[in-house]
């Protein structure tokens, strides 16, 4: 696996949501590339931030129920 592949699936990498055999390959990049483990632990450093900024945070009732009705107007029949 080269840098770009391995960067290109570190979103996937980060989330978990690669086959076993491509979560193993992206591990075995980043255990050897210093450039992209960088990467990998900014972006990891960045998702946990957004995880814990989100904490407690809630839709305002308004906007889920423009979104509900939304959602309803677009089903058929």
């Amino acid at each position: 696996m080269d840098c770009q592949e391995a960067l290109e699936l570190l979103q996937d990498f980060l989330k978990e949501e690669l086959t076993a055999a491509n979560q193993a390959r992206v591990a075995s990049h980043l255990a050897a590339c210093r450039h992209c483990l960088t990467h990998e632990q900014f972006e990891r450093n960045f998702l946990a931030a957004l995880e814990r900024a989100a904490r407690g945070a809630c839709c305002p009732d308004a906007v889920a129920a423009r979104i509900r009705q939304a959602l309803r107007s677009d089903l058929p029949g």
